[in-house]
């Protein structure tokens, strides 16, 4: 699987793409995404992809990550054809899924997954090709 980007909680989404910004990434537009509860806004630099998140609502799926991390990476995602097939290697594994399976509106519609595992933490599946994502 290849790395598709580094999930990095933002209090602030504006200041933290600034900053990102100053560092040499790209702007990125933000995206809502109601499910989850959060806002979401790709950066690039080089061959390099940050997800900048924050939450919008004290019920998101990162709030309570956001509460105890602050301002931090804390998942990688990779990009798999199979997801339905890739989580199942994964939890025979040692894997554990933490949800269903879900369309995120900011990359797309793709459907992504998160996992946990105790010697890795957090992974992102986001189902698609390669060339999906270019």
């Amino acid at each position: 699987m290849k790395v598709h980007h580094v999930g990095y909680l933002v209090k602030d989404m504006e200041a933290a793409k600034k900053e990102f910004m100053a560092l040499g990434y790209s702007d990125g537009e933000v995206t809502r995404d109601e499910y989850r509860g959060i806002d979401i806004a790709f950066i690039h630099n080089g061959g390099y992809c940050v997800e900048l998140i924050t939450p919008y609502r004290e019920d998101s799926t990162v709030s309570g990550l956001m509460k105890k991390l602050k301002n931090s990476p804390y998942h990688l995602c990779y990009i798999c054809e199979n997801l339905d097939a890739e989580v199942e290697r994964l939890t025979a594994n040692g894997y554990v899924q933490m949800g269903e399976a879900k369309e995120a509106p900011a990359i797309d519609g793709h459907r992504v997954v998160f996992l946990m595992n105790g010697s890795l933490g957090m992974i992102e599946l986001v189902e698609g090709n390669e060339g999906d994502f270019a």
